[in-house]
């Protein structure tokens, strides 16, 4: 036998152990994919619920999904709720909860959540991702008409622009997965079975992507809605144009009787701090006002011809706030 079909020989035998264990790596990554599945279907999957809503305006059902997030409160996309007659909400053990233990604790249009609390029933809640990486895999719990028990699909996780114009809405999220025609309120984890977030829709003309309200958003917002009922924003009348994160704070009109307008602040000022805070842009105003509470005292620095001037003024709640979320277009 030559030197060379030796060494092609010895070559050969190399490649193809070389394939084998390639296949066998392979199949062992997608069984520790399967049981790394199964583990958050185990933790996570008791938390999630299937929602059932008759819409009285409509005359139409819409079926969404939702998460518990204590032991007798549900949360859900607003959206979903909107006009709802009976409401029916349905545990992975098959269990259904009817309308009459059933009530809407709390709306907030501009975050799209919606909390409902379940009346003789303790129920499993759900875990929070406090950390949410861009470009982690995102798992999708949820049911569809026709499952028994969860269906399962996967995808990446990855930041969007839309959102973060309140202090509460951070910005939202965006989910790239293979099906593209998930429920309102679906909610998405992480490989430790925290939730990441819930689907909110998709973008339109985008295939396979869909937005998603983070768990951050979520966290404070439930804990706001068991508290109150509603969440009240702080506003001070002014309206800027510059609603960017690239430009100054600077007022384009003020709103009569407002208390910006009772303060003195005039066309044109531009703010450079809040309370002490320093203003980067328009966006950021709008956030630390919007958490301020009714009657809060704050002060604001701001240049005028080339002066800087502190206005004191005091926080009144946001009203008549526009059936549009997370609008840029609205006074502070």
């Amino acid at each position: 036998m030559s030197a060379y079909l030796k060494g092609f020989l010895v070559l050969s035998w190399i490649l193809v152990g070389l394939m084998l264990w390639g296949c066998s790596s392979q199949k062992n990554h997608l069984k520790s994919l399967e049981q790394g599945i199964e583990e958050v279907l185990s933790k996570a999957g008791p938390s999630v619920v299937s929602i059932s809503v008759k819409n009285n305006e409509l005359n139409l059902d819409k079926v969404g999904s939702g998460v518990i997030v204590d032991d007798q409160h549900v949360l859900t996309i607003e959206n979903l709720l909107q006009n709802a007659g009976e409401i029916t909400i349905k545990l992975q053990n098959g269990e259904q909860i009817t309308d009459s233990n059933i009530f809407i604790s709390g709306c907030d249009f501009e975050t799209d959540l919606s909390l409902l609390q379940v009346k003789g029933k303790t129920l499993k809640p759900v875990k929070m991702a406090k950390e949410i990486k861009n470009g982690c895999l995102g798992i999708v719990l949820g049911n569809t008409e026709y499952s028994k028990g969860l269906q399962v699909d996967l995808g990446t996780i990855g930041n969007s622009w839309i959102g973060g114009v309140d202090g509460y809405d951070d910005n939202l999220l965006i989910l790239t997965s293979t099906y593209n025609a998930l429920p309102p309120g679906t909610p998405v984890f992480n490989s430790d079975a925290e939730l990441i977030g819930l689907v909110e829709g998709r973008i339109e003309g985008e295939e396979h992507v869909v937005l998603l309200v983070p768990a951050t958003t979520i966290s404070q917002v439930s804990d706001i809605l068991k508290k109150n009922g509603e969440i009240k924003r702080g506003w001070i009348g002014i309206i800027s144009n510059r609603m960017c994160q690239k430009e100054k704070a600077i007022i384009s009109d003020i709103v009569q009787g407002s208390p910006a307008h009772q303060a003195g602040l005039q066309k044109g000022d531009v703010i450079i701090a809040c309370d002490g805070k320093e203003v980067q842009n328009g966006v950021e105003l709008k956030k630390m006002i919007s958490k301020f509470q009714k009657g809060a005292l704050i002060s604001l620095k701001v240049q005028r011809n080339g002066k800087e001037l502190t206005k004191k003024l005091s926080i009144e709640w946001a009203k008549n706030l526009p059936r549009k979320r997370r609008c840029l277009d609205r006074s502070i």
